[in-house]
């Protein structure tokens, strides 16, 4: 896997890769996500590439707040169940421990075992808390154990 910065302005460096509607919106939603969090390399958002195709997409949601760093990814739909979020969960495990060992990181999953959450135990993670998001309500606050990653 390799993971494509997506850049504050412009297109991301993807070279001749195909780009679906979606590849667009997802650049486009995390450039504007970037006006509210800030643009802080290298706790910004990703592409996902395998294979020369773009996979998905990853992130952090904003550079560590009190020594706390928050991850997200999503996949297409036609790559789901093949192991593509956990690989995403990993390299952006991997970005924070090389650029700061002492960050905490969490994540967050609807109240539910789902796909997600799978993703999360097989990085390392461990369901610590209930949480309210802002924009989806109640939540799983998930954080990765210290021998986790």
């Amino acid at each position: 896997m390799r993971l494509i910065p997506i850049p504050l302005y412009n297109s991301p460096g993807i070279g001749a890769m195909a780009v679906s509607p979606l590849i667009t919106d997802w650049v486009r939603g995390n450039q504007t996500f970037y006006t509210v969090v800030g643009f802080k390399p290298p706790w910004i958002a990703y592409l996902a590439v395998e294979t020369d195709a773009i996979v998905g997409t990853c992130a952090f949601k904003g550079k560590p707040r009190n020594n706390v760093v928050e991850i997200a990814y999503g996949t297409h739909t036609s790559c789901e169940g093949k192991g593509i979020a956990t690989r995403m969960a990993a390299e952006l495990v991997q970005i924070a421990r090389s650029n700061d060992p002492t960050v905490r990181i969490i994540a967050q999953t609807l109240p539910e075992h789902n796909a997600s959450t799978r993703v999360l135990t097989k990085n390392g993670f461990t369901h610590v808390r209930d949480a309210v998001d802002d924009e989806v309500g109640n939540v799983w606050e998930w954080e990765l154990t210290a021998t986790g990653g």
